[in-house]
């Protein structure tokens, strides 16, 4: 559904993002963790096409793919109230409806080949319909607005004077009623309550389509996502991790354990090589400084001059940890 390759992005000569490359299937519900400021919502407006990436390419598919965001802030006009933010979100679902309807009503006035023609257009128009959620929109904005908590909400109400945590469910709202075959919802449990919280557990959790979630809600991404892709602030590259959040931690874990006994490994290795190295050298000028013949001198001069490339190897290899 989603395949993004070879990302690089930068600002003002700032490396934000370089090499980001992965794939999210219909079903993929992904985690997009990293530290504030590692270019979270830069990717997540390449994708949507909000911001040119300097390289790389974003590719959608097979067929249409509808892609609904959810951004930290909701847009509105001045004047909308409650209700004409509701009825813009689902305005697809209800023109789905009103077709089926239309249809429906006219295979019992057609015949013949003409309600052959219907019977095609109706399928499609229902298959369209079921895509987009499958209710009627009176019952999907009820079902929304309870599982967010915004049921009491009165339909008239201005959007300017909402709270925060309503305009954030507001939006929220507003997105699941378009039932995008992709969502991108970047910080979505911001301002919810366990109620609102729980119920979007659920929603994503059983989400047929793809979700990419960005959070630093350790517990809802744990109830919600089957992987996790990590950008790096120091490297710009993105990891990906199988699993939900606890799956990540114990495989970075497990990674940091194997890094560190490699390490541990090195240095024994380095100290032996550095006492051995000393001992042979020790040894090569006592015999030089031996009373010894021409050949024994020339043997130990070559240990010699072993030891000190050996050693140089060495020091480099110091320098580099």
């Amino acid at each position: 559904m989603l395949q993004v390759s070879h990302i690089c992005k930068s600002f003002a000569g700032e490396v934000i993002l370089t090499g980001i490359s992965f794939t999210v299937n219909r079903g993929g519900r992904v985690g997009l963790i990293g530290p504030n400021g590692c270019g979270k919502t830069t990717l997540l407006r390449i994708i949507l096409g909000q911001e040119a990436a300097d390289s790389g390419s974003v590719r959608l598919g097979p067929g249409p793919v509808r892609v609904g965001y959810l951004a930290q802030a909701l847009v509105y006009t001045a004047d909308a109230t409650v209700d004409d933010m509701l009825r813009q979100a689902s305005a697809a679902l209800s023109a789905a409806e009103q077709q089926v309807q239309t249809l429906a009503a006219a295979m019992g006035q057609a015949s013949g080949a003409e309600l052959d023609a219907i019977l095609v257009a109706y399928d499609l128009a229902l298959a369209d319909f079921e895509r987009l959620g499958g209710y009627s929109i009176e019952t999907r904005i009820q079902v929304v607005l309870t599982g967010l908590g915004l049921h009491a909400l009165e339909a008239a109400t201005p959007v300017q004077i909402l709270s925060g945590g309503q305009k954030t469910r507001l939006g929220l709202a507003c997105l699941l009623l378009t039932y995008p075959d992709l969502l991108l919802l970047d910080e979505p449990t911001n301002h919810l309550d366990i109620g609102a919280l729980r119920w979007l557990e659920q929603f994503v959790a059983g989400y047929d389509g793809a979700v990419i979630i960005v959070s630093h809600d350790r517990a809802f991404l744990d109830h919600t996502v089957n992987a996790i892709l990590e950008i790096d602030e120091q490297t710009h590259r993105l990891t990906a991790y199988p699993g939900a959040y606890t799956d990540y931690m114990l495989a970075k874990e497990s990674a940091r354990a194997k890094h560190l006994a490699a390490y541990r490994e090195q240095q024994e290795f380095i100290q032996r090589m550095t006492a051995t190295i000393a001992d042979k050298e020790s040894h090569a000028r006592n015999i030089e400084h031996g009373t010894i013949d021409f050949a024994t001198r020339k043997i130990a001069l070559g240990i010699a001059r072993r030891m000190t490339v050996q050693r140089r190897r060495l020091e480099r290899l110091l320098d580099s940890e």
